[in-house]
């Protein structure tokens, strides 16, 4: 009787120990949605510049057809961008939307209204259900449409593990040209929409000579060489 005593209580303690590992890692999960994609230390800063390479980026905010042919043109000139939308846009240019996601180029939400936190979650969480549906889970990157560092963007973009992305160029009020000749490593660029297709289209041919453009993803991801704005 002791030996089988000694087998079941042996037994039991395995049992229990794989319970107790069982527990320990369930506890270790979290859903994806709760996991902050981005964890900084100190406080949340925008970024506006990298270190390496130069990232082109755009601001879809408006009903016009340029970013389709933007996107096209990028395609056919073997060149990527990222892009900032608002849910109005991806709703009324649900093609182009499912180009970019199909072509697996960084998408960010473009927050045109900052006047409270609830707002910026609520356009958010409406951007991620509409790129959801044609395929993209994650979102990473947020922006102000209007290039100002808001507090509220900020203090979304911590707790929920955002990451803030402005510019250091402006083309929309800089020549191209002025741009390719003093271009510099770590640059990231707002494009102009209502520029001419055959300007963006040289540019970015004599641009990709000089410093071979990369998505935000590529410039940021080992985010030891990134610049805040001040």
């Amino acid at each position: 009787m002791i030996p089988f005593l000694f087998i079941q209580a042996k037994q039991l303690k395995w049992v229990a120990f794989l319970l107790f590992s069982v527990c320990l890692f369930l506890l270790s999960l979290h859903p994806e949605s709760d996991q902050p994609v981005i964890s900084t230390n100190g406080p949340m800063k925008a970024i506006y510049a990298g270190q390496d390479g130069i990232s082109l980026t755009v601001n879809a905010d408006q009903q016009d057809q340029n970013i389709g042919k933007l996107v096209k043109l990028l395609i056919e000139n073997e060149t990527t961008a990222s892009f900032f939308v608002t849910s109005s846009w991806l709703e009324h240019h649900p093609k182009t939307t499912k180009l970019l996601v199909d072509r697996a180029f960084d998408i960010g939400v473009l927050i045109t209204d900052s006047s409270n936190e609830d707002v910026i979650v609520q356009e958010i969480n409406a951007v991620k259900k509409i790129l959801s549906s044609h395929g993209k889970i994650n979102i990473v990157f947020l922006r102000a449409a209007d290039g100002v560092e808001q507090d509220g963007i900020l203090r979304v973009a911590e707790s929920n593990g955002y990451l803030p992305v402005q510019w250091s160029v402006d083309l929309r009020n800089r020549p191209a040209s002025s741009f390719v000749e003093n271009a510099k490593k770590g640059d990231i660029v707002l494009l102009n929409l209502d520029s001419d297709q055959q300007v963006t289209k040289k540019m970015i041919s004599i641009l990709s000579a000089k410093e071979t453009p990369i998505s935000l993803s590529e410039m940021i991801g080992g985010r030891a060489d990134i610049q805040y704005i001040p």
